[in-house]
């Protein structure tokens, strides 16, 4: 240890070599396999019109018929999102519809079972009215044949009074 050096041992140097050697073998497998993860399509690297560009750039090799492919799914996006737009609208419209299908529905079942209501106490009013009838008729019938019972009773008894008006007479000159 001469004049204030450090020396290292060539044990310790041999050792920094290889450790160094290690460190940058490491970091070069590193670097390698983030440029395959980059170049296999690792999607958090690219953005969707890079993957387009590049796979379209391998399938035809022209810049313009990839732009103009670029641009038609571009239009085919903003023409699916305002056909989805659509179909939220006439979801809606059906969904509106379908309520209201349903309060009528609801309305006419309502009024079905007024009506139904109404006409059982329409049918039990004619029934009682029937059975009045009935009975109004056999008390027609019975007061006809009282009544016919009544005449005849009164021809006969009519009859008998005159035969005794003739006899009272008859007797009053004897």
């Amino acid at each position: 240890m001469e004049n204030g050096e450090f020396r290292l041992s060539i044990n310790a140097k041999t050792i920094i070599l290889i450790l160094l050697l290690l460190n940058v073998g490491y970091a070069y497998k590193k670097i390698k396999q983030y440029h395959h993860i980059k170049e296999t399509g690792y999607i958090r690297e690219r953005t969707v019109e890079e993957q387009i560009r590049k796979r379209v750039m391998k399938s035809f090799g022209s810049v313009e018929e990839m732009d103009q492919l670029v641009a038609d799914f571009a239009k085919q996006k903003e023409d699916a999102e305002r056909l989805a737009a659509v179909i939220r609208e006439q979801d809606k419209q059906i969904h509106k519809a379908y309520k209201e299908l349903e309060d009528t529905k609801s309305k006419h079942e309502k009024e079905k079972a007024y009506l139904h209501n109404k006409i059982r106490d329409m049918a039990t009013g004619f029934s009682k009215r029937k059975e009045r009838h009935e009975q109004t008729s056999k008390a027609n019938a019975e007061l006809k044949d009282s009544k016919s019972k009544h005449e005849t009773e009164n021809i006969r008894l009519q009859k008998k009074l005159r035969n005794l008006e003739e006899l009272l007479p008859e007797r009053k000159n004897q």
